[in-house]
């Protein structure tokens, strides 16, 4: 990453190389869940995805929110050389989220091993994706950290690019030996892989930013109540903005069968995969925001939005056409059954094409403080996708479940540009950005 940005960063931006180093990692999720559709009957695959979603979802609720609030205060500190205080809000963050990383693992394992209904697959399988739960809260909350030192490649690539090749790469040789493939092997070996993600990254934030690991004053109490009062609500903000896909893919498991979950869990991740264009290009802003908010640069916000939108956009429309034009062709790649999932697919594209739209609103609410409106939204957005899915998904079926996703995207993302417009009068929606534009060059001429 270090060499690319070096040579290229006079033609494309951070996000766009980020973008361009998850398509490498996209093909290898792609080819990875070809693989896995192909090796596991559609059941089997349908218990993956279950058990690997609770445990990441598992993750974010043990990294207490704490990801969430790393980007504003370690701006803080570092612009009053507060070092001794970034030290130890990351101590103190840590040392919660093992806490909590611990009681959330220990809570799966019993529930595996006491649940009744579940068979004995299920359990293994549940057992070793709760084993995952410490490492997915270790990525969240280092990735937030380098994220915040700018530290971008090291945020983002363990889990989104390094992850699916080293996954891709164990699965083939577990075929060419020909081992038996069960979900609580595959579910067992991505566990494998995320904690060695989490050590690396844990040693490389420490090597690459010497700040986080300097000795830490004694952090006032007022600082301790800020943290725990602030991050919390964030829990919800997080899982509905980065780990969407593993919520409703544990909100449908129940209304669906294996099989259908399968084919949900498969679109979704299809789509995200095209979304995180998006996400990256909202992410790699926030420490910009977050400087320019400090500074109350509010003019040099637009800028920053304008270009959080170019990429993605290029990126979600271009996957929109593919998948009308050839969706039958490259579903039928996974196997027969996911052959008929052309139009939940593009429903669910569509939904990435209305983040694009409206901009890293989400993110910017953040970044002002405004984290109880941010939590209140998202947990609205939950409750609206959880009445959608149990409105829709029973007579509709898997076209239910994309269409309560459709729903639950545009009230979250439009009641975030109505509460960010009334909290701090900033828009970051493609329609104030032209509009904007265009008085602009009114004015030149």
């Amino acid at each position: 990453m270090a060499f690319l940005h070096r040579h290229l960063k006079p033609f494309v931006s951070t996000s766009s190389l980020l973008s361009l180093a998850r398509i490498a990692g996209a093909a290898a999720g792609f080819a990875t869940q070809i693989l896995l559709a192909r090796a596991l009957h559609a059941s089997a695959l349908g218990l993956f995805y279950s058990v690997t979603s609770l445990a990441a979802v598992m993750g974010v609720v043990a990294a207490l929110g704490y990801p969430g609030i790393a980007s504003r205060f370690v701006s803080r500190f570092r612009e009053k050389n507060q070092y001794g205080l970034l030290s130890a809000f990351v101590i103190h963050a840590r040392t919660a989220t093992r806490l909590c990383a611990a009681v959330a693992t220990a809570a799966v394992l019993v529930f595996a091993a006491m649940w009744p209904g579940l068979s004995t697959e299920a359990k293994l399988a549940t057992a070793a994706a709760a084993l995952a739960i410490p490492a997915n809260a270790a990525l969240r909350f280092n990735g937030a950290l380098a994220a915040a030192f700018r530290k971008f490649g090291l945020a983002y690539l363990p889990d989104t690019c390094i992850r699916p090749f080293i996954l891709l790469a164990c699965l083939l040789l577990l075929v060419e030996l020909g081992a038996p493939l069960t979900a609580a092997i595959a579910t067992s070996l991505l566990t494998v892989i995320f904690v060695a993600l989490a050590l690396a990254q844990y040693l490389l934030l420490a090597r690459a930013v010497p700040a986080v690991s300097r000795p830490a004053t004694q952090a006032p109490p007022r600082y301790v109540r800020i943290w725990r009062r602030e991050a919390p609500p964030l829990i919800l903000v997080a899982l509905y903005t980065f780990f969407f896909a593993d919520v409703d893919i544990l909100l449908v498991t129940p209304l669906l069968s294996s099989a259908d979950t399968a084919i949900v869990g498969l679109c979704l991740k299809l789509a995200l995969l095209v979304g995180f264009a998006v996400q990256v290009a909202h992410q790699v802003t926030v420490p910009d925001l977050a400087d320019a908010h400090a500074r109350k640069e509010h003019d040099a916000i637009d800028a920053i939005v304008l270009k959080a939108i170019l990429f993605p956009l290029v990126a979600t429309l271009g996957a929109l056409v593919v998948v009308a034009l050839w969706g039958e062709t490259i579903l039928s790649l996974f196997g027969p059954a996911f052959t008929g999932a052309k139009v939940p697919l593009l429903i669910l594209l569509a939904c990435q094409l209305v983040r694009v739209f409206f901009g890293p609103n989400v993110a910017l609410l953040s970044v002002i403080g405004a984290q109880r409106q941010n939590a209140t939204l998202a947990v609205t957005a939950l409750v609206v996708l959880a009445l959608a899915n149990l409105a829709l998904v029973p007579p509709l079926g898997v076209v239910g479940a994309a269409l309560a996703v459709a729903v639950a995207t545009l009230v979250w993302l439009g009641t975030c540009a109505v509460v960010l417009s009334r909290v701090s009068g900033l828009r970051t929606d493609v329609l104030h950005l032209a509009s904007r534009t265009a008085r602009e060059r009114r004015k030149a001429l």
